[in-house]
């Protein structure tokens, strides 16, 4: 299918807020195990281990989950994840019997054996207040102490396990340079209250970089490791030459809102969301119903009330159109095969870097989402979303720009035109790797990286599971080099 319009020029001059969920999800086995296929020594990032890590953080508090729930979730973690505790009400209901008049299959957990169906998402959620890893973990750890020797008394003090510093802003690795070959990293350097100020690790410690899909690759790069042309064009002597930055991988995301009768998301009060997972079409084309049995699926369609206030201030296309209720449902492409990559801007640590998302580059991406957005339009058309709720479209005419028609002959230029308004790979070196099945920086010595950024191929689900996952995996991969039992 040939294109005149290119995506990612077209996106240039937009700039879209990062939103982060709270929905908890972890993808299909055969993500896991393409992980694990990048050769023996990955075998340690199969499903099977990576399933023993998502239960060992889960703490699920579904009522009476039967055996098939129990096979993949866990109930002993620290992380909460429950179902939505006031049910589903109203406009949310409607959807969902919407989706099933179109023959999609009902799915009643998205993190079991199969992902495909319409559904209600679970969330990392307690008591109905949002659970973070932050929440879950980090508090708890806070609060623990260790006792170390201090030769200055002869005697041993008390040091918390976790120091936070709050307001600190890493500037760049610090390396031994006793050892200038080996790249040996001791520390790190921050900037902290107007100071700058230096960290170092403890004997047999690490370097450890958490900073996230941006951050981390930045700091790599502000201390000698990755490209060469992009670190020699800011001035900084490059320690190791390595792709950092260059698999930048998201989930692209296109909604599309409607107008529905006053009041129909009254009772909406706790955030429910709906889920759509299913196969999309290469050729722009509305699913079939076999896309919904598909064990492969690789688009997410999410659907939430809308009232006044849901969307971003910065969207000024939809400030004029903000206040009413209704729908908003939104496909998200699970599985992209377009790539992007971010680079330094500067040597400067606090200037951003470039981030180039490439969203939609790939053809066979844009008409996937043309797929699901025509599938998104048909839902609306069902009842009981199309009778009791009196749904309408909006968005998709010449009040909203003039790259839309009105009415239902869009055609697939319309719908690209509408479209268009992570990055430290785990993986062999010599397949443009940036750390190994352990997680450390190649060419580095007392450096390792846990976090989005990492993963080879994006899960095809939301990444706040797969996150936690990839630490859990990484504490014992660190227990296990210190302690020599590996």
């Amino acid at each position: 299918m040939s294109s005149s319009i290119n995506p990612t020029k077209e996106v240039v001059a937009k700039v879209s807020p990062y939103i982060r969920g709270k929905v908890w999800g972890g993808s299909q086995a055969k993500g896991y195990n393409d992980w694990a296929a990048q050769g023996p020594e990955y075998r340690i990032w199969d499903w099977n281990h990576c399933l023993e890590a998502f239960k060992a953080v889960e703490k699920n508090s579904r009522n009476n989950p039967d055996e098939t729930f129990k096979k993949f979730h866990g109930f002993n973690g620290l992380l909460h994840v429950q179902d939505s505790q006031n049910g589903v009400y109203d406009i949310m209901s409607g959807l969902i019997d919407a989706a099933k008049n179109l023959g999609i299959p009902h799915n009643d957990d998205f993190n079991g054996e199969r992902q495909n169906g319409v559904g209600i998402y679970q969330f990392t959620m307690k008591d109905g207040r949002r659970c973070s890893l932050a929440e879950s973990y980090l508090k708890d750890a806070l609060k623990k102490v260790e006792l170390h020797p201090d030769p200055k008394y002869d005697s041993f003090g008390k040091v918390t396990a976790v120091d936070v510093r709050s307001f600190a802003h890493v500037l760049n690795i610090i390396w031994d340079e006793k050892n200038k070959e080996e790249n040996i990293a001791i520390g790190v350097r921050y900037f902290c209250n107007g100071n700058v100020r230096e960290s170092f690790i403890a004997p047999k410690g690490e370097v450890i970089l958490c900073g996230g899909a941006f951050n981390s690759p930045q700091i790599l790069m502000l201390s000698g490791i990755g490209p060469k042309e992009n670190l020699e064009s800011n001035n900084i002597k490059v320690r190791k030459e390595l792709p950092v930055g260059r698999n930048l991988l998201d989930h692209p995301c296109c909604g599309i809102v409607a107008k529905s009768t006053p009041n129909a998301i009254h009772h909406w009060s706790n955030g429910c969301e709906i889920g759509i997972i299913h196969k999309a079409n290469v050729e722009g084309k509305i699913p079939c119903k076999d896309d919904f049995f598909d064990e492969n699926p690789d688009i997410q369609i999410i659907g939430a009330p809308y009232q006044d206030g849901f969307l971003h201030p910065s969207i000024e296309l939809y400030k004029k159109h903000n206040k009413f209720d209704g729908i908003m449902i939104a496909p998200v492409l699970n599985i992209p095969s377009s790539v992007g990559y971010l680079e330094l801007n500067s040597n400067n640590p606090f200037d951003q870097p470039k981030i180039y998302l490439n969203f939609f580059e790939k053809s066979d991406d844009l008409y996937r989402m043309i797929s699901s957005l025509k599938l998104c339009r048909e839902i609306l058309k069902q009842p009981p979303l199309s009778t009791i709720y009196d749904v309408k479209e909006i968005g998709i005419n010449d009040e909203f720009g003039q790259w839309c028609t009105n009415g239902d002959d869009m055609s697939d230029e319309d719908w690209e035109r509408y479209i268009v308004n992570q990055a430290i790979k785990m993986a062999p070196e010599s397949q443009d790797g940036v750390v190994n099945h352990r997680l450390q920086v190649y060419g580095t010595k007392n450096l390792r990286v846990v976090d989005a950024s990492i993963f080879p191929y994006i899960p095809s689900a939301n990444t706040n599971a797969p996150t936690a996952m990839v630490a859990w995996r990484a504490s014992r991969l660190i227990i296990e080099d210190y302690m020599g039992t590996r």
